[in-house]
């Protein structure tokens, strides 16, 4: 099982100059085992290791807030029909929208009235060993998107460290 680490938003990201407005901030670090993949193939088999219960709980949630008038999420795991090269930005990727692809960053969005969600898939293979990161940040824009908040604030870090950990990358 790979080692999971929390860490301060990474300084690199291209998510950085949001931090000082952001309303929730998380970021995870774990080993890199094929430090030739790019940012997307990283992303991509990240949120292919989704457990059930998480897709479940998306369902639910979708079922939730569509009648109030939020935006429905889908499946998280989702791949392009071309392959990881196919992706551009203004793609749908997975749940998210693509805003910026790099080889070493893959930034992805969800806008909506309550908040805006961003999530950062950094490869960082200067370091020894090489090792990714996931990133979120989260501005909210209202009380429904800090009601909101409080307990996907609580879940998302545990959802994430156990995708991270479910398999190497």
């Amino acid at each position: 099982m790979p080692s999971v680490r929390k860490i301060p938003f990474p300084p690199e990201s291209r998510l950085q100059a949001r931090v000082a407005t952001a309303t929730y901030l998380d970021a995870w670090e774990a080993g890199l085992s094929d430090a030739s993949l790019t940012a997307v193939q990283i992303a991509e088999r990240a949120q292919g290791t989704t457990p059930a219960w998480a897709e479940g709980l998306l369902r639910l949630r979708d079922r939730i807030v569509g009648p109030l008038g939020l935006k429905t999420v889908g499946r998280i795991k989702a791949r392009h029909p071309a392959g990881a090269e196919g992706y551009q930005v203004g793609d749908r990727f997975s749940i998210f929208t693509i805003e910026a692809i790099e080889a070493d960053e893959l930034v992805l969005v969800i806008e909506d009235s309550h908040l805006d969600v961003r999530i950062s898939y950094l490869r960082r293979t200067g370091a020894n060993p090489p090792t990714y990161v996931v990133s979120a940040l989260v501005q909210t824009h209202n009380l429904l998107g800090r009601i909101y908040m409080i307990p996907v604030g609580r879940f998302h870090p545990f959802l994430v460290a156990t995708m991270m950990r479910r398999q190497p990358i």
